[in-house]
């Protein structure tokens, strides 16, 4: 039997990341991956045609740009290992269905301009939101880079101060309430909420409110993304966690979790391989798999009832890229293309209507966000072609039967380059190049086990199981029933996305086996 310090079930970038550090540390590691490749949600390939990058999962590195891991290049992800970002001139914009556009530049000032063309009352106001958000984000932040503390020691925290108060109001609300009390138009209203959206969350839910501090992304520091596709940031974990002697072992799926007088011992592979953990077990796959399946009978009984009732996200994706021999233009104007996230969204009522229809099985791709990373990164596509990602959201449950998903996809791959086609100048099939990639709910499970049901969040984002929520409220300190065995990751706070979760949570891995993570990190 093999035998490692600690054992990391899943190799997706946060798997990886825990991997990183835990072998910085100088301990044996042992990655194992059910799939042929590492990289979970955080994949890229050439799906349309040779030469022609995808990205397969996540595209935006918002949220793990900005942790130490990218900002002190903690992993020398950057510095050693070939990772390499680039970033746009502006992250998003919205195109409204009569044609007009409001884009969100970096620049405050150009913004303001921008949101003149609908409201000058609430260009005035828009400086005076940032301000108020970039007090909110002082506390909203809490966890992204640290272990979050107890529900009820934060509650007290925040109450102790006026921004403190100011969010427990604001994670009592849903995004549309705030962006109501703030702006008249529609149109701004839906560029600040469609952003939040992508967080898989209704913008009229409790709780969304929180999410509006990513605006101030926007202008502080415009989100990045990878030169060569999200993999690239995969094969520079990979690199970092072998130079620290890390096993990383793929097609290894786990079917069981070793566990001895209520402590994490090992696992079981489904070749019948068996690997030990003199330390612990940690988990970066979907904790419902972890409690469900893997620990069986050594499941408390409060654990599975626990499992069993976590929410998953409220709709979920239908992904299609192309390659194109020429770089689209646009109806709305060509400023659009200065923004990463080209998002398109009917006025408000459609709108607001269309994410409640989800969760009835309804599904129009009328809403796609569109990326085109090849304007920036040049290693994308040859020069004057493009790949165009276009990613739509839907229900989970199309017409009410997830198995929809494999009678109709061809049919609603066809709507969904109709409506985007119909948004350039200058685009027919004649421009495509190779085969349309499309990647249905049910495609992204089989692609990635992790994703139940298509949930790229692994379980949602709602306020109930976020921060020291999350996963459990009985799972603080990224603790799950037994001794030694944690939870990191989607399934941790601050939640799914390329956002680094594992990085907070290992901290609380190395602190119980004393080591010190400033040190460790500090150059």
């Amino acid at each position: 039997m093999a035998k490692h310090d600690f054992i990391v079930i899943g190799g997706g970038h946060n798997g990886l990341i825990a991997a990183g550090y835990l072998g910085k540390a100088g301990f044996d590691v042992c990655v194992v991956e059910a799939n042929d490749e590492f990289g979970g949600g955080t994949r890229s390939g050439e799906v349309c045609a040779p030469g022609y990058i995808s990205d397969l999962g996540g595209m935006i590195h918002g949220m793990i740009s900005r942790t130490p891991l990218i900002m002190n290049d903690e992993l020398d992800l950057q510095g050693k290992y070939g990772l390499k970002y680039i970033r746009p001139d502006a992250l998003c914009c919205t195109i409204f269905d009569d044609g007009t556009n409001l884009v969100l530049n970096h620049s405050i000032d150009q913004t303001v301009k921008n949101i003149a063309k609908f409201s000058q009352k609430d260009a005035e106001m828009y400086p005076r939101f940032i301000e108020y958000m970039g007090n909110m984000i002082k506390v909203a932040g809490i966890g992204a880079n640290t272990p979050p503390p107890k529900w009820g020691v934060m509650q007290s925290a925040l109450d102790s101060s006026p921004e403190g108060r100011d969010f427990l109001v604001t994670i009592n609300s849903s995004a549309q309430d705030i962006v109501e009390q703030w702006f008249e138009s529609p149109q701004l209203r839906i560029t600040l909420t469609r952003w939040c959206t992508e967080m898989m969350i209704n913008p009229t839910a409790v709780g969304t409110a929180t999410l509006l501090y990513f605006v101030l992304y926007i202008h502080q520091l415009v989100p990045p993304f990878p030169e060569g596709g999200s993999l690239r940031m995969v094969e520079a974990l990979k690199a970092c966690c072998s130079d620290y002697g890390v096993t990383l072992k793929t097609n290894a799926s786990v079917v069981k979790v070793k566990v001895d007088a209520g402590t994490a011992k090992g696992v079981v592979l489904e070749s019948g391989e068996e690997i030990a953990a003199s330390k612990a077990v940690i988990c970066t796959a979907n904790v419902k798999d972890l409690v469900l399946k893997w620990l069986g009978d050594e499941a408390p009984a409060n654990l599975v009832r626990q499992a069993r009732n976590l929410k998953s996200a409220e709709f979920v994706p239908f992904n299609m890229s192309v390659a194109l021999k020429k770089v689209p233009d646009f109806k709305t104007g060509n400023e659009v293309k200065a923004a990463y996230c080209i998002e398109c969204a009917p006025l408000e009522e459609e709108y607001l209507r269309t994410f409640n229809e989800y969760r009835f099985g309804k599904f129009e791709p009328n809403m796609p966000l569109i990326t085109m990373p090849c304007l920036w990164d040049s290693t994308r596509c040859p020069e004057g072609h493009s790949v165009v990602n276009i990613y739509n959201y839907a229900p989970a449950n199309l017409y009410g039967d997830y198995n929809n998903w494999n009678i109709y996809k061809e049919e609603m791959a066809d709507k969904a380059w109709a409506f985007t086609k119909d948004l350039f100048t200058n685009i027919t099939d004649d421009d495509l190049i190779g085969d349309r990639w499309v990647f249905t709910p049910v495609d992204y499970e089989k692609w990635n086990p992790a994703f139940h049901k298509g949930d790229i969040t692994h379980i949602g984002l709602q306020p109930s199981q976020m921060y020291g929520f999350r996963p459990f409220p009985n799972s603080h300190n990224y603790k799950v029933a037994l001794d030694n065995l944690y939870v990191l990751g989607s399934c941790s706070h601050p939640g799914g996305g390329i956002a680094g979760a594992a990085r907070a949570g290992v901290q609380a891995v190395l602190d119980d086996f004393d080591v010190n993570f400033n040190k460790l990190v500090k150059k």
